[in-house]
């Protein structure tokens, strides 16, 4: 844990004789993980999101074909 909360603070704020004055209590760095979980799991796709992300692709491309009369495909997520 240490080695990732070194890797997350710029360089610069370390001082040079005692690196380790800038850790973070167990219980804190606790609270943070799960503050972070809880920002994924809103910003996450979901079913719900993913199905409205195609239905506003495949809108967009009867669009184009309709007004350029040309096709647009999109490939699929990774």
């Amino acid at each position: 844990m240490e080695d990732i909360q070194e890797e997350l603070l710029p360089f610069s704020s370390f001082p040079s004789h005692n690196p380790k004055a800038l850790s973070i209590d167990v219980e804190l760095w606790m609270m943070a993980e799960e503050r972070t979980q809880e920002i994924l799991w809103t910003i996450q796709p979901n079913v719900g999101s993913e199905w409205r992300r195609r239905v506003l692709i495949s809108y967009i491309q009867r669009l184009i074909k309709g007004h350029f009369g040309t096709e647009v495909r999109s490939s699929p997520a990774p």
